[in-house]
């Protein structure tokens, strides 16, 4: 009789917790910040572009975007800080609807979103120039702010400097007024008469391992490839450490981010992995936010 009744009791448990988990869809309320107050919104656009329009430093980041579905509010590129200066789309081949989506989003508040291109992923000068016209053509099509390059600069190496030749050549050419080519790599990747349409370069400083090491990098950009201090970006990725004056091991961007100015000034910062950032336990793209106020107090 007691296994009877204790049977029916689970059962009954059974049904009812089956009541309590059953899924429902709940509506959900976004209230935006410019629903709020239409008005002091439109102020802050405004204050916003004015901050990037103005003499500061700059700060760039490496995006991987949308690839075909957006997964979290990590995947578009619209929940990416204000107040970034450039994006460069790492997945750029793959630019998606979630992508042009927020084009105007990028837009509005003076992001320029530039199409990557890694020149090491190419075999020689003319499958690069191939490619770099459906580049030419796609950033037309969405909008983008310009071109990022990225390459490993060998000495001597007669495919790398066809390579550097011909993406200078033909993106030069198809930069419109207000857009930008960028280079990440040592500066000599491109001739001396080269290296004047690029107007930032990012330094390979990403794995640097000690200060000094990114020290050198600098001036061997400034004395040996001619390169203007107000075009030399310092680049680190999250989660990555240096050795400093000190010898103690220390975090990298933000060491890095502040050797701008004492090693300069330079032109600004450029962060990797960006994205990894933004299931930070403080809250979204904190590292982020707070190395752009380091350089930008």
């Amino acid at each position: 009789m007691k296994r009877v009744i204790l049977a029916i009791l689970a059962l009954c448990a059974l049904c009812s917790c089956g009541k309590w988990t059953e899924t429902k869809s709940v509506d959900v309320v976004v209230d935006h910040p410019w629903d709020q107050n239409s008005a002091l919104w439109e102020e802050y656009l405004q204050n916003l572009v004015a901050y990037k329009a103005s003499s500061h430093y700059i700060f760039y980041a490496l995006y991987e975007n949308n690839p075909a579905s957006a997964t979290s509010e990590a995947s578009r590129m619209r929940s990416l800080p204000d107040s970034l200066d450039f994006v460069a789309l790492t997945n750029a081949d793959n630019f998606s609807e979630f992508d042009a989506e927020d084009m105007e989003w990028m837009n509005s508040i003076g992001t320029k979103v530039l199409y990557r291109i890694d020149l090491d992923s190419f075999a020689d000068a003319s499958s690069l120039s191939t490619y770099l016209d459906k580049v030419i053509a796609s950033v037309a099509d969405n909008g983008l702010a310009g071109y990022a390059l990225a390459g490993t600069y060998i000495l001597g190496d007669e495919t790398v400097a066809a390579k550097a030749s011909t993406a200078v050549s033909k993106l030069a050419a198809a930069k419109k007024s207000g857009q930008y080519l960028t280079f990440e790599g040592n500066p000599s990747y491109f001739q001396a008469s080269d290296r004047a349409s690029v107007d930032y370069f990012i330094l390979d400083t990403w794995e640097a391992t000690n200060v000094l090491e990114a020290y050198l990098t600098v001036k061997d950009a400034e004395n040996n490839a001619g390169v203007a201090a107000n075009k030399i970006l310092l680049a680190s990725a999250l989660g990555s450490t240096i050795t400093d004056e000190t010898n103690s091991k220390v975090d990298a961007p933000e060491t890095l981010c502040d050797k701008v100015v004492a090693f300069g000034p330079l032109a600004g910062f450029a962060l990797d992995s960006v994205a990894s950032d933004y299931y930070h336990a403080d809250g979204t793209y904190t590292v982020t936010r707070s190395l752009i106020h380091l350089l930008n107090p």
